[in-house]
């Protein structure tokens, strides 16, 4: 045998040998607190989206209130940072859609937002406002956009998955303002951060000191799944959150990524980590997440989701 083929040989074996450690090696499970794992019995915890704006006009006082009556576990909502640096709870970065005003959250003070009738965030089943009177009940009378400090104050023992929805500059300043809120009502162990971009999350990550727990950015989650299809699973040992919010499935390009598969849903588990769906509102696929167990659902339509665990429940 020529020295060149022991080379490669040789070369070929290591790289063998390093992708077994890589595959086979994975670090202790997270220390992953049971509030966003599934139940005791298995069963997913009802994450209401926006506070259900199916059912209420969303991320309202309305759709709070009603979600907490109900008894979901989570309530799931999104941050804006207003212009007198208070946190409105609002999807947008505007209050056009979802309101009877229109301009920029961060061109407005929080008292001005609060003013205005935020009825019109019940949405339809294409998740569009229902903006007629005569279809949505809850115009004019008596729906707002609440801060978080309202929410905090009013929900003290609800956990909450909140997303950060400000980037940049505006972003930093939205994860100290949270960070502030979290420490002034110790909830550091029942919020979970979230959002899609990057910089918030680091910042936040800084300055709680790894004391809260941590949603993935999108690029989090794409650097963990490439690895995790490669078998490559040690690169993932200190990937730097602890809760996965993820669609059913995923386009890139021509190709459909099913992100329910059992591999990856396996893969996260036997890390400690939290696996959560979103938005889910159809029965089909509520049954079929409950069925996979996974540990949360995230919802328009929670009243109907409590419905379907309650049924599996029963059998």
């Amino acid at each position: 045998m020529s020295v060149v083929w022991k080379v490669v040989i040789i070369v070929c074996v290591v790289i063998a040998a390093a992708w077994g450690f890589m595959a086979a090696f994975v670090s202790a499970p997270r220390d992953t607190s049971p509030h966003w794992l599934a139940t005791s019995d298995g069963m997913p915890r009802v994450i209401a989206h926006q506070g259900g704006n199916q059912e209420r006009p969303g991320q309202t006082n309305l759709a709070f209130t009603h979600a907490h009556e109900i008894g979901v576990d989570i309530f799931e909502l999104d941050l804006v940072l207003t212009a007198d640096d208070q946190l409105a709870v609002i999807h947008d970065h505007t209050v056009d859609r979802s309101t009877d005003g229109s301009g920029a959250v961060a061109d407005m003070t929080y008292a001005e937002i609060r003013s205005l009738d935020a009825g019109f965030g019940l949405e339809d089943e294409q998740g569009q406002p229902i903006r007629d009177p005569a279809l949505n009940p809850f115009i004019g009378v008596g729906a707002y956009v609440p801060n978080l400090r309202e929410l905090f104050e009013t929900y003290p023992d609800t956990p909450m998955l909140i997303e950060i929805k400000d980037d940049d500059e505006r972003g930093d300043r939205a994860a100290a303002v949270l960070w502030n809120l979290v420490q002034e009502f110790n909830r550091e162990d029942l919020v979970v951060v979230a959002s899609f971009n990057s910089r918030p999350l680091a910042t936040f990550r800084e300055i709680s000191g790894g004391r809260v727990t941590m949603s993935g950015s999108m690029d989090d989650v794409v650097r963990f799944y490439v690895p995790h299809l490669l078998a490559l699973h040690a690169l993932n040992n200190n990937t730097p959150f602890q809760v996965f919010n993820l669609p059913m499935s995923f386009d890139v390009g021509p190709l459909t990524l099913n992100l329910t598969a059992g591999r990856l849903r396996r893969d996260i588990a036997r890390r400690g980590m939290a696996l959560h769906y979103w938005t889910i509102n159809d029965d089909a696929n509520m049954r079929r997440l409950i069925e996979l167990g996974v540990d949360g659902i995230i919802t328009d339509r929670p009243t109907r989701l409590m419905e379907l665990i309650a049924e599996a429940r029963s059998r």
